[in-house]
């Protein structure tokens, strides 16, 4: 038994959290612990409800939804359920950042905790929300981490993205109190950070110290950073260790990353699924059967558009834009907001873990990866996901790069068993869904990581 992992999470967290800080936190977990086991019919009386509650709100006391309830002539009592959004138009990532005053609670709510994307797509979105919102985001991360087996008090390694850089400012003296305040935290929790921007052999390598010195319980890490990782610890025949779980997040795990991450901590690996604006949207479970959605805090549509106006929920094994209604937030809302990724939608049922909550199978992308050809008709970037995925053999690594010129670079990290027939695939596909397009290969030692620690798939210059 880890005594210290009992002891903090049996005393010393509740003693804070709930004790001395008051905070909901552990009795929001506690009350997703127990619904996580509710038939559909109970999780869908339960988000119902929530929805409600925020219409009212939104309509009473948020000038920018009022006006679409009435533009839409209807009012928060048309809406019965999830399924009823569709009455409702889809607020975009632009109309986001252009409606922020707006769409901030008059009454009701107030935004306490102010935070804003990375902006990596364009000019950033700023968003903020009330601590009670904080407090179930929360409790929903140690729920879906929890599925993992990832506990309180446990030690855990965190590869993961720096926060941004102090540059040349001195450090004040509240700052330097908040450094220490983190550092504390993190110490308590026995949570062990590690920048995962820079990858080449020597960071790896400090990496894998770490954890033969720090011997992690579980490892948090941004999906692609734990590939990297994965794949060198396999390469260079590192691993001595057993199993260690992964839970993998902030960018997609390709199929291919799957495998080679098992090879190197073994075959408990979990993905996550989340944004900055509502924190975790679905985790998967042991099953390993889809990613469940977090359906008493969130509404997560997966929908595709129609050309001619509307919308429709997409089909299992479809491809959709995923669509978000945050039940928690009243101080700014988001009321069906396409966040830009792309989801498939699982088979409906209960998964063979026991939860019914619905199942997302996979999480696909951007919406913004689009590619454009020849003739300027769009082409879904994730074709070459598709095609590279049964290539793995050959391609460690790729990158597609449309330029404003519409020209594409498809950079490649091949492995030693890239031939001519992996080249002959590659243009066979870039000519079936790219034509008129000048496309050059690049074969290339690695592939680029953006400042924020992750590497982007598809990059279309705007």
């Amino acid at each position: 038994m880890d005594l210290y992992r009992e002891l903090f999470a049996r005393v010393l967290f509740p003693a804070w959290e709930s004790g001395l800080r008051r905070r909901p936190t552990l009795r929001h977990l506690a009350y997703l612990e127990k619904t996580q086991w509710q038939p559909l019919s109970d999780l869908e009386a339960i988000q119902a409800c929530a929805l409600q509650r925020l219409l009212r709100h939104a309509y009473a006391n948020v000038p920018y939804y009022r006006s679409r309830f009435e533009a839409a002539g209807i009012r928060p009592e048309s809406i019965h359920g999830a399924a009823d959004l569709a009455k409702l138009p889809i607020l975009g990532r632009e109309e986001a950042r252009d409606t922020v005053q707006e769409r901030t609670a008059t009454a009701g709510a107030t935004v306490e905790v102010h935070k804003n994307t990375s902006g990596t797509m364009g000019r950033p979105l700023v968003f903020g929300y009330e601590r009670e919102s904080e407090y179930w985001r929360q409790a929903t991360r140690l729920r879906g981490y929890g599925w993992a087996g990832c506990h309180l008090g446990q030690r855990a390694l965190y590869y993961w993205g720096a926060g941004p850089p102090a540059g040349n400012r001195r450090p004040t003296l509240a700052s330097r109190l908040k450094g220490f305040k983190i550092r504390a935290d993190r110490a308590l929790r026995r949570e062990y950070y590690v920048d995962c921007g820079h990858r080449g052999a020597e960071e790896l390598n400090t990496v894998v110290e770490i954890i033969r010195r720090k011997k992690p319980e579980v490892l948090v890490c941004y999906s692609q950073a734990g590939a990297d990782l994965a794949r060198h610890v396999v390469e260079h025949g590192l691993k001595d260790w057993g199993t260690i779980p992964v839970i993998c997040g902030a960018e997609r795990l390709l199929p291919t990353d799957r495998p080679v991450v098992e090879l190197a901590f073994g075959p408990a690996v979990f993905e996550t699924y989340g944004s900055r604006e509502v924190m975790l949207m679905a985790a998967e479970c042991p099953a390993h059967a889809g990613l469940h959605v977090s359906m008493e805090t969130l509404v997560v549509e997966v929908v595709v558009r129609d050309p001619a106006g509307g919308d429709r929920p997409a089909r299992p094994g479809e491809v959709g834009e995923v669509v978000i209604t945050d039940l928690t937030n009243l101080a700014m809302p988001f009321i069906r907001y396409a966040n830009g990724d792309l989801a498939v939608p699982a088979e409906p049922g209960t998964c063979p873990c026991g939860r019914a909550h619905p199942r997302l199978a996979s999480v696909e992308g951007r919406a913004t990866e689009t590619l454009v050809d020849g003739s300027g008709v769009r082409v879904n970037g994730l074709v070459f996901n598709v095609v590279i995925a049964h290539l793995a053999h050959g391609i460690r690594q790729f990158q597609v790069v449309q330029h404003r010129d519409r020209s594409v670079t498809l950079r490649v990290v091949p492995t030693p068993s890239f031939d001519g027939q992996i080249e002959s695939v590659l243009r066979q596909t870039w000519e079936r869904y790219l034509p008129g397009v000048p496309v050059k290969l690049d074969l290339v030692p690695e592939i680029p990581i953006a400042a924020t620690g992750k590497r982007q798939v598809v990059v279309v210059e705007r």
